[in-house]
């Protein structure tokens, strides 16, 4: 009989940079109030990796949190848990299709009119088009196929935009991305090619915004919310490590050293803190 077992670890080990990864939140990570006074929007944020993030931001400290998704409904869950357990946060929902130059337009317009500063922007809403059927390009509808590419790629591009022009270049911005960018596997191939480009993108804008901390972040696989079901048995990340991790680049003095990098969510910072010089000499 074949031998059935297999290493859960596997893909995550495929793209570590340190010795030591993390799978769960840890103390080195600790959010705290790291996110104090800060003005957060987070695109992509009723359910998920995205209320996850919404929710230990206002845990940190953060004094306003823009959410938004497709429908204010979907917004309500957060909404109300925020209220409840971190009411020094302000917390404005917003309707928003991030594919939309027109919806997105009006969406920094509002915001620019009414905060001075937004610190913070993270790109977290995304589509897996193809879905658990895994189907080749020849069998994917061209309108399917590029809707990864108008939600993920574009919708990072005109949050990117927005930010950067309206509100001078400066604060942190992140871009949710996904490690299927350094997987060929067949039957993916509009997912993780419209996230390796928003890995390409955040190298762009970093070298173009020398004030601005960019980051493609990876969440990992993450424990209930893995997008595609073959990678289910892999799925240990946790939506608390990536949310600590998304916070730790914001704040952290070495972090600034890897801006326009990619960096996986289960990599150790103390490690990273260590050699920042190091990553930032090699880039």
């Amino acid at each position: 009989m074949a031998d059935q077992t297999f290493d859960p670890d596997m893909y995550t080990k495929m793209l570590q940079l340190t010795k030591t990864y993390h799978r769960d939140i840890y103390p080195a990570i600790d959010p705290q109030q790291k996110a104090a006074g800060k003005v957060v929007l987070i695109l992509g944020a009723s359910r998920g990796l995205g209320k996850a993030l919404a929710q230990l931001w206002a845990s940190a400290g953060a004094s306003t949190l823009i959410l938004t998704a497709r429908t204010l409904s979907a917004l309500d869950s957060v909404t109300t848990s925020i209220h409840s357990t971190s009411p020094h946060t302000t917390v404005l929902p917003l309707a928003c299709d991030v594919s939309s130059p027109t919806a997105m337009s009006a969406l920094f317009s509002t915001l620019h009119s009414r905060f001075p500063t937004l610190n913070t922007v993270i790109a977290n809403a995304g589509v897996v088009s193809q879905g658990s059927t895994f189907p080749r390009i020849g069998e994917m509808s061209p309108e399917d196929y590029w809707t990864d590419f108008e939600v993920n790629t574009r919708g990072t591009h005109l949050a990117a935009h927005y930010f950067v022009s309206l509100f001078g270049g400066k604060g942190t911005f992140v871009s949710v991305v996904s490690g299927t960018a350094a997987v060929t596997m067949g039957g993916l191939s509009s997912y993780s090619i419209s996230k390796l480009a928003c890995i390409r993108m955040i190298e762009h804008l970093a070298i173009e915004y020398p004030q601005l901390r960019a980051f493609a972040l990876d969440p990992g696989i993450v424990r209930d919310v893995a997008a595609v079901e073959a990678f289910m048995p892999f799925a240990f990340d946790t939506v608390e490590l990536i949310a600590a991790m998304s916070i730790w680049l914001d704040s952290s003095e070495a972090a600034w050293k890897l801006r326009g990098g990619y960096v996986h969510c289960t990599w150790d910072v103390e490690e990273l803190e260590k050699h920042a010089d190091e990553i930032e000499e090699k880039g």
